[in-house]
This record gives structure tokens, C-alpha cells and sequence, in this order.
């Protein structure tokens, strides 16, 4: 969409393909990192975003992008900005968006200042 194509998000994108060797829908040759292209992530307060197992890393620059699929794969994913404390596995994912309470919907950074701010100037007046 617009606001994440201006905020970097098309560089982001072009950037992993590149990197990982693979188009959208592609899957790496070791088999550990899948790139799909997503409208939207309904995250505009904290764009450009990247979505690893349905988890969140905020501000995303071409070069953080691309050390978090590197660390992806090698076997020691960096933390999610939001959400649980580590990154989930895709099975484990899987099992959440399928209805299983893995227990970490409360764990770590849920609703931060950014996504806060209107309900704040809200409440203000403002």
C-alpha cells in the first residue's frame, strides 16, 4: 500500500528478493525462509513492518530486514518487537491461528506509545 511503499517497504521487499534469491510466493533453497508480499499488516504506526510467523518487527530498514532473515537462518531468529519474547516456529503459529491458547498472547511489548497516541489525544481533547 501507499503509506508502507513510501515509508520503505517496496525497498524492503526488492531487497529480501534479492537477498534471499527468491520472487513472491518463493521459498529459499535450504527451505527455511518463505517471502510473500502482504497489502497490508494493519501496522501504519510502526511502518515499515516485516512479518515473521505472523510476528511483528517494527521499523524496518532493507539492511534490518535482511539480518533478520539471516538470523532466521541460522537457527537463532531475532526477538519480535511486539508480541512473545521469541520467535514462534511456523507450527506453532499454525496451531494459534488455528485456535490453540499457547499462553504468550500477553508476553512482551503488546500496544506501544505510537499505537496508543490517538486514544491519548482522545482522551485529552485534542
Amino acid at each position: 500500500n501507499t503509506l508502507c511503499a513510501v515509508m520503505g517497504g517496496d525497498a524492503i521487499f526488492a531487497g529480501l528478493k534479492e537477498h534471499l534469491g527468491v520472487e513472491n510466493d518463493g521459498v529459499t533453497a535450504d527451505g527455511k525462509v518463505s517471502l510473500e508480499h502482504i497489502e497490508c499488516n494493519a501496522a501504519c504506526d510502526y511502518a515499515p513492518v516485516v512479518m515473521a510467523n505472523w510476528e511483528f518487527y517494527d521499523n524496518q530498514t532493507v539492511q534490518s530486514a535482511k539480518d533478520l532473515v539471516d538470523s532466521m537462518r541460522s537457527g537463532n531468529p531475532k526477538p519480535p518487537t511486539r508480541g512473545p519474547n521469541k520467535l514462534v516456529t511456523w507450527k506453532e503459529a499454525s496451531a494459534v491461528l488455528a485456535g490453540v491458547n499457547d499462553g504468550l498472547a500477553n508476553e512482551g511489548v503488546q500496544a506501544g506509545e505510537p499505537t496508543l497516541l490517538g486514544l491519548k489525544l482522545s482522551k485529552e481533547g485534542k
